[in-house]
């Protein structure tokens, strides 16, 4: 469970990039961008290491078709933010807005989402993995064909979303503070022999992937 952190800073301590070049440079450089104004910034198919994004606001900004490993966006504002068909793999979403925001065909692996808004928020065909939603609210969500595997959702709130066709693996739903009126059907339950194949490829692609990415951005 990621700690509460208090960030507090004065208007000449926050980075302000001057442009949305600039602001790839500074999160691929892993600056520290808490606060900085990044609304409406064209940042697609963006792929960084742990982004330092707390409580910066990127409302309407567009982080579509990304990759971002291990990335801070505690506190962050991404209402009404482009942010489909990313990849997380790891990283802090506590506390963060996904509020009506685009995130279908996301794939958001073993985020700390804790108290995470995804308020109206389009995850259609979205795949939580081992993600710590507790207390998360998915109220008015549409999760249409989306799939939520080996996740905690103590807490988090349901009430009104769109589960057509979501599919479920370990999750256990008494524990959700409202969860849904009818209960997603379960994916195909497999031998564990062969979800540790089917995890342990899933993972070394990904991990090829990322070496490639990051191995691309030092040649640079």
């Amino acid at each position: 469970m990621s700690s509460e952190i208090k960030i507090e800073k004065n208007a000449s301590e926050v980075y302000q990039p001057e442009s949305p070049d600039d602001a790839r440079q500074v999160i691929r450089s892993k600056k520290d961008l808490s606060g900085a104004k990044l609304a409406g910034y064209p940042l697609n198919n963006l792929n960084a290491s742990s982004a330092i994004l707390r409580k910066t606001d990127l409302s309407g900004a567009d982080l579509s078709h990304s990759v971002l490993v291990n990335p801070n966006f505690y506190k962050a504002n991404l209402h009404n933010a482009a942010v489909h068909n990313t990849l997380f793999l790891g990283g802090d979403l506590v506390k963060s807005s996904f509020n009506e925001a685009n995130l279908c065909e996301c794939l958001l692996v073993g985020v700390d989402a804790q108290n995470a808004s995804f308020k109206g928020t389009n995850l259609k065909n979205a795949y939580f993995i081992s993600a710590n939603l507790q207390n998360a609210d998915f109220s008015g969500a549409d999760l249409t064909n989306a799939k939520l595997a080996t996740s905690d959702v103590t807490g988090a709130d349901f009430s009104d979303a769109i589960l057509n066709n979501m599919r479920t693996l370990k999750t256990n739903w008494l524990k959700a503070k409202a969860p849904p009126a009818t209960l997603p059907k379960p994916i195909i339950e497999l031998p564990k022999w062969a979800w540790a194949v089917l995890i342990g490829g899933f993972l070394g692609g990904i991990s090829l992937m990322i070496y490639g990415i990051l191995r691309k951005q030092r040649s640079k």
